[in-house]
């Protein structure tokens, strides 16, 4: 086995979680507070999903230094789980903001919403607006460089956040110009579909970690490298699977070769297959190599050009492509 080095607690990630943690708390006041002024359930909406953004900030933060940490004795695969879980939690919570606002919007519409000091409020909003964006895409190229799962659904979270706020500036904008109030709590119902769109987004990124579903990008690239490197006692790869657990990308495959050769000689064709693929991942890669026999029926696809066990002639060396490697295989 061949792995990578991950610094614990991967400074980069951790900071952007303390920033969208700190950002997020100033940026809910600010919403609060236009709410209260104007008494829109839009901004109310507004407000209340920023709510979530603190609580799943400060989730956000604990996970990525959980699941920073070092495999050990109780868990040999490491703590990169912490990430989706925190995702699935962080969805979760997105769509009970989306029932407060559901909620809310009904209840004003039952009873005639009673707004003022719109200008002050849409101003409030605003701001919030710019600041919530700004830290989005922040978040977003953070969680692309570290391959993070939690960072990418917070980043999802807050830039859904700050179309929350432009339709409720864009409901409050109505409401002065026609005078009509119910424009308010209508817009209230639309932004919650996109808050609920926004958690299935995050819900659904977050199955992938749990469930540990294949990369088939990564698995593509595994093919066209080990094909490109091959040598001619590689006579077949089979088994391949290719997963991500949190910042770690895992890897492990069967490597067939002539069954004529030491098992010292057979690790040493294992060992440059593990560095060759751990320079694919770089420092997160976590890579097994399991090293078999060949068969009487692997000979057809055989480059060994001088064995002396071989039974059938040459036609022509099988490519390794995502079939052919990730297939059970005939061992």
């Amino acid at each position: 086995m061949a792995t990578g080095t991950v610094e614990p607690f991967a400074g980069r990630a951790v900071r952007a979680g303390v920033i969208s943690l700190g950002a997020g708390s100033a940026i809910m006041a600010v919403k609060f507070v236009a709410f209260f002024l104007t008494g829109s359930t839009a901004l109310l909406a507004d407000a209340s999903e920023s709510i979530v953004n603190v609580i799943a900030g400060a989730l956000l933060t604990y996970s990525l230094v959980v699941a920073r940490r070092p495999a050990d004795a109780d868990h040999p695969y490491g703590h990169g789980k912490a990430e989706p879980l925190s995702a699935m939690f962080e969805g979760s919570l997105i769509l009970i903001a989306a029932s407060v606002i559901v909620a809310q919007a009904v209840y004003q519409l039952m009873i005639g919403p009673d707004l003022q000091r719109l200008g002050v409020g849409m101003a409030l909003a605003g701001g919030t607006g710019v600041a919530n964006g700004l830290l989005g895409l922040y978040l977003l190229r953070v969680a692309r460089a570290e391959s993070s799962e939690a960072l990418r659904a917070d980043a999802v979270h807050v830039l859904t956040d700050t179309i929350t706020t432009a339709g409720g500036i864009l409901a409050l904008g109505l409401v002065t110009l026609t005078g009509y109030a119910w424009i308010d709590p209508v817009a209230g119902l639309l932004v919650a579909v996109n808050v609920v769109w926004a958690a299935w987004r995050v819900l659904r990124g977050a199955l992938r970690g749990l469930l540990d579903e294949a990369d088939f990008d990564l698995l593509a690239s595994i093919a066209s490298k080990l094909d490109r490197v091959r040598r001619d006692e590689w006579s077949e790869v089979h088994q391949l699977r290719a997963w991500s657990s949190g910042a770690i990308r895992h890897v492990d495959l069967h490597l067939v070769v002539p069954r004529y050769l030491t098992m010292e000689q057979g690790h040493v064709h294992a060992d440059e297959v593990e560095r060759t693929l751990l320079d694919l991942l770089g420092e997160r890669g976590d890579v097994v190599v399991h090293v078999d026999p060949c068969l009487p029926l692997h000979c057809s696809g055989c480059a060994q050009k001088e064995c002396p066990v071989r039974s059938e002639p040459l036609e022509s060396p099988a490519p390794f492509t995502i079939e052919s490697i990730t297939r059970k295989g005939t061992i």
